[in-house]
């Protein structure tokens, strides 16, 4: 698979005024390897065609589509991809309309990379509407659709946080009913 013409593929499906949040209570250098976010403190925007460039950064941690991430641990696994900085975590963008990410992605990922897989699920425009913490028991709802199905955990999650959690999480593609 061919990145740079993977990355030229994307269009921007984050809404212009979102800002990223991380998942980790921690500052670490977070690379934005998907366009429309606005960059916070300790981040910056970067391409695949500017990995390189983003060496010199260092950045720890990675936000990227699930493609371009299953991709990169393609690369990392042939010894065709290494960033040295990257030691923190890979926060995964999944969306409604595409794949969701499942255990074999996270096991892929894992092997390449050997840090934890954080993922946050966006609506068709962009927005993030869920998101995982670091106790990866569901994904803490910012915004419900009807679109979504799975189990919604109400009690306290071990983070602390007291927002509702998705789990077992599957999309109802309208595509897939029409056909």
């Amino acid at each position: 698979m061919n990145l740079p013409s993977l990355w030229r593929g994307l269009r921007p499906r984050v809404p212009a005024n979102q800002q990223f949040c991380s998942p980790l209570p921690a500052p670490a250098r977070i690379a934005l390897l998907e366009a429309g976010f606005q960059p916070g403190p300790n981040m910056c925007e970067g391409t695949v065609e500017g990995l390189a460039s983003l060496r010199f950064w260092a950045p720890e941690v990675l936000v990227l589509p699930l493609d371009l991430a299953l991709a990169l641990a393609d690369r990392k696994l042939r010894g065709l991809f290494d960033l040295p900085s990257l030691d923190t975590a890979i926060v995964v963008l999944t969306s409604i309309d595409d794949s969701l990410l499942a255990d074999h992605h996270r096991d892929l990922l894992w092997q390449a990379f050997g840090l934890p897989v954080f993922e946050q699920l966006r609506a068709s425009d962009g927005a993030v509407i869920a998101s995982e913490c670091e106790v990866h028991d569901g994904l803490h709802i910012i915004e419900l659709l009807p679109e979504l199905r799975g189990e919604i955990v109400t009690d306290h999650c071990a983070c602390g946080a007291e927002t509702p959690r998705l789990r077992s999480l599957s999309p109802v593609l309208a595509k897939s009913a029409a056909g």
